[in-house]
Order: structure tokens, then sequence, then C-alpha cells
């Protein structure tokens, strides 16, 4: 790690202070990051390392991969002597949607269509409608009443995944509704204000600004060394991962119109690919190929496979930083 007295450095000590790092979702967070565009497996050996500058300590990361592995979202082989963690179908299946999600800038327009999905409240225990409104709830859907669930145009292919998900698709009713009058409708805003609770999601928007926007006043290329680089990226995406997979994603005419989500997405975009070229060399140091995923070399480099080319299209792709100095 470079000097103390680097503001790169003090920056992100103020930022880590701040933030719940939580052995297992860091864990979450590298394996979307950096081991989905690469491959499935990752040695223990090199999960250490990697982590070390974020944080996390090795008998922390031991512990949180071995529940991970218990829990189904790991499963461990052997190289050797060492130690080889590999993502399960299982695993992918639970951590993909909250990618996906994170990395994708939501929506920009809206025709006024709502997927409503209503539920028989009589045929489902109560810890049925609890996971109903959980899983619900983290795909972006709010409760406009104790049984019907509302999302601002979600198609119906992913509606029918998602009650799948919930296991409970045969208890369930799916339909589309219109919004008359969208921009001129108080009443409506003032819903899906209750609804989804955006004050809270605003100040947890405006907390995170607070710690990671004072980054762009510095210059990074020559204040970050690869491990505090990668450190920030590691910080970056895990910060801002627990308000992000929180957001709806509505469309800006549901919102307010100084929406801190908007300044957040182009401070996240700003700041990952700043930091993605300057944290590559150390990931290149320490994420050593696993012959179970028989690759030598990871796609984010060679850029040859269809998730390569997700790689370089997350939250807007690279050329955003150039545009961003442009204008």
């Amino acid at each position: 790690m470079p000097r103390q007295s680097s503001p790169a450095f003090q920056q992100f000590e103020t930022i880590r202070a701040q933030l719940d790092l939580r052995s297992r979702a860091v864990v979450v967070t590298f394996l979307c990051d950096v081991l989905r565009p690469r491959g499935k497996s990752v040695f223990l050996a090199d999960l250490i390392s990697l982590l070390s500058p974020v944080g996390v300590s090795e008998r922390v990361l031991r512990t949180a991969v071995f529940r991970m592995s218990r829990d189904g979202w790991l499963e461990t082989s052997r190289v050797g002597r060492q130690a080889v963690y590999r993502v399960t179908h299982e695993g992918w299946r639970l951590i993909e949607p909250g990618c996906r999600q994170f990395y994708t800038a939501p929506a920009t327009g809206w025709d006024g269509q709502w997927t409503l999905i209503m539920f028989d409240n009589h045929s489902l225990s109560t810890e049925q409608k609890r996971s109903v409104a959980r899983t619900l709830s983290w795909r972006g859907f709010g409760m406009v009443s104790s049984n019907v669930f509302a999302h601002p145009g979600i198609d119906v292919v992913l509606t029918r995944q998602i009650l799948n998900e919930t296991g409970l698709a045969s208890a369930a009713i799916s339909l589309r509704a219109e919004t008359q009058d969208i921009v001129e409708s108080a009443s409506l805003r003032d819903m899906v204000a209750s609804t989804w609770n955006l004050a809270s999601l605003q100040q947890q928007y405006l907390q995170k600004l607070a710690l990671f926007e004072p980054l762009l006043s510095i210059d990074l290329a020559s204040e970050c060394t690869p491990d505090l680089a990668f450190a920030l990226r590691m910080v970056l995406m895990h910060g801002f991962k627990q308000v992000v997979l929180r957001d709806p994603g509505l469309p800006a005419q549901l919102l307010p119109a100084d929406w801190p989500g908007h300044r957040a997405r182009e401070v996240i975009r700003q700041l990952y690919w700043q930091l993605v070229p300057l944290s590559e060399p150390f990931i290149a140091q320490h994420l050593r190929p696993c012959p179970a995923d028989g690759r030598l070399e990871a796609d984010t480099k060679t850029g040859n496979s269809e998730l390569a080319v997700w790689f370089f299209k997350r939250l807007g792709g690279p050329d955003v930083v150039k545009r961003a100095g442009e204008a």
C-alpha cells in the first residue's frame, strides 16, 4: 500500500471506516466484479492475497468461504496441496441478478405501463408472505397493499421467472396496467415515494456520495499503487452495491427532479473506469488461472467472450471517463 499521507489512501481509510465490510458480502463483490469475466474458480491463497488490502483478514475470509461452501454457493476441491473454490450453478443463480442490476443503467424512458402481481393471502402462510415480499422487493417491486405488488414496466418473461423464484407462482396473478396523466399525477408520485421509501434511499445515496465523490478530485493515476487501486475498486463496488441493489430503478418520471441516484451512477461510472486499468496489474499478479476453468488467460484481456463484451459495457463502458472529461 502507498504512504499513509497519500490523499487517495487517506480517503480509502475514511471510506473503509464507514462501510460494513462483512467478509461474505465482500467475497460476493469480488466474485461479481473480478472473477465473473474470468472464470468460476479461485485459489484460496489468491483470494486471501487479493482481499488483504481491502482489510479482510485471512481468518475471517476462511470462515466466510467455508460457510458459503456449506450453503451451496461454492464448492471446494484441491489442486495439489492448494484449496480451490468454485462458484456453483446455484451460487451464480443467486449472484447474477444483482450483478447485472448493478452494472446495467436503469431504463431512461417509460410508457406508463405497470406490472401488477396479486397473491391470494388466504392460501399463504405468514412465512410464505414474508418470503414473497423479500423476493419481490429485492427485484424492484413495491408493495402497494398486503397482497398486491407493482413494478413500472418489468417484462412478462422476467415476471414469470421472478414468480418461479418465489415457488408460489400457482398462487399468483400477473396483470398489466397503465397510468394516465403520468406527470400531472401528484397522488401517483406520493404513492411511489411511500411505497418504495424513497426518502430513506435518497439519504443512503447522499451518504455514499459524501464518501466517494471526493475521490474525483484526486489524481488517482499518480496517487494509487495497484493494490490501493484494487482496494478502492472493491470498496466502491461494495459500498454503492448496498444502495443500488435496494434501488428499484424507477423511471425518471416517478422520481424527484434532484434524485441523487442519478449523480451516484455517474460517480460510480467515472471512478470505476479510472480504477479498472490501475487495479488490473494487481489482479494479474495475484489471480492465477485455475485448471478447472480450462483457460490460461483472463477474458477481460482477450476480449473474445460474451462475458468480456459485457465487462467492457459495464456502467457505460471505459469511454465514459473520456466523455465526462469532454463535457
